[in-house]
C-alpha cells in the first residue's frame, strides 16, 4: 500500500509540467514518514536512484566527454539518444514563456543539442529534484536532532568542554536556503520556485542532478544590486556554452 502511494505521488510529480507547490510536497513527506529518520532516508535513496535513471534515459555525458568537447569544440552527438529536433519538440510541450529566465536560457541553447538536452532534463525532473532536496533537508534536520539529543545526554567533562584554537574554514559567503529566506524575506516555497525557474543565482552540490541548493552571498548581493537574473549552469566544469 505504501509503495503504491509512493509510486502514485512520483507519477504526479513527473506528469506535472509546472513547479508544484512546495507545501504540498512537504505535507506528503510528513504524512508518509512521520519524521522517521529511516523512512525519510528510504524515500530519499529511492528517489535519487530514480533521478539517476531518468538523467541517463537519453544517453549519458561524462566529465571525460566534457573535457573532450572542450578540446574539440563540440560534443559527440552519437552519445545522445535524441536528435536536436526531438529535444525541441519535447521542450515545446512545457510552454515556457520566452521572456522568462528559463525561456531565455532555452533560446540561448536552441541550436546546441547537448545544452538543450540539459534544459529538457531539468524541466522533466524539476518536481522530482525539488522532492529530493526537501527529503535531504528533512534528513539533515532529523540527523541534527539526533546529534543534539546525544550531546545533551552526555555528562559534562573536561574533554567535552575544551575548545580548540584550530582554524576553521571560512564559509561566511555560503548561504543555505533558510538564510536566503531570512535575507530576502521570502518563503522557502518561493525560493525553491525561483531556483526551479532560474530566477535567482544558485548552485547545487551535484549540479547535473538533484544536489542540495546553496547560495553565495556575494552573488546574491550583486544580483540584488543589478536587478538582473543570473542562472547556474548544470555543468560543474567549464563548457563550450561559456564561450558562446
Amino acid at each position: 500500500m505504501r509503495i503504491a502511494a509512493y509510486e502514485n505521488f512520483i507519477t504526479k510529480l513527473l506528469m506535472n509540467n509546472k513547479c508544484m507547490d512546495i507545501n504540498e510536497i512537504d505535507k506528503y513527506i510528513l504524512r508518509t514518514t512521520s519524521n522517521n529518520y529511516n523512512l525519510v532516508k528510504k524515500q530519499l535513496d529511492r528517489t535519487n536512484k530514480l533521478l539517476e535513471e531518468r538523467y541517463e534515459r537519453y544517453g549519458c555525458l561524462t566529465e571525460e566527454d566534457n573535457v573532450e568537447a572542450l578540446k574539440k569544440g563540440y560534443y559527440d552527438l552519437g552519445k545522445i539518444g535524441l536528435t536536436l529536433e526531438e529535444i525541441r519538440k519535447k521542450i515545446a510541450k512545457f510552454q515556457i514563456d520566452k521572456e522568462s529566465p528559463m525561456g531565455i536560457q532555452i533560446e540561448k541553447d536552441w541550436n546546441f543539442a547537448t545544452f538543450l538536452l540539459q534544459d529538457l532534463l531539468q524541466l522533466e525532473n524539476m518536481n522530482l529534484i525539488t522532492y529530493s532536496r526537501l527529503l535531504e533537508e528533512r534528513l539533515s534536520e532529523l540527523s541534527k536532532n539526533k546529534t543534539n539529543k546525544k550531546t545533551n545526554n552526555k555528562p559534562n567533562n573536561k574533554e567535552t568542554t575544551i575548545k580548540t584554537n584550530s582554524p576553521t574554514t571560512n564559509s561566511s559567503d555560503i548561504m543555505t536556503v533558510d538564510e536566503i529566506c531570512a535575507l530576502l524575506h521570502l518563503s522557502k516555497s518561493k525560493i525553491y520556485h525561483m531556483a526551479c525557474a532560474h530566477e535567482i543565482p544558485h548552485h547545487k552540490l551535484n549540479p547535473s542532478k538533484k544536489g542540495r541548493l546553496y547560495f553565495f552571498r556575494s552573488e546574491i548581493e550583486e544580483w540584488l544590486r543589478n536587478k538582473r537574473i543570473r542562472t547556474c549552469l548544470l555543468y560543474t566544469s567549464p563548457s563550450p556554452r561559456d564561450t558562446r
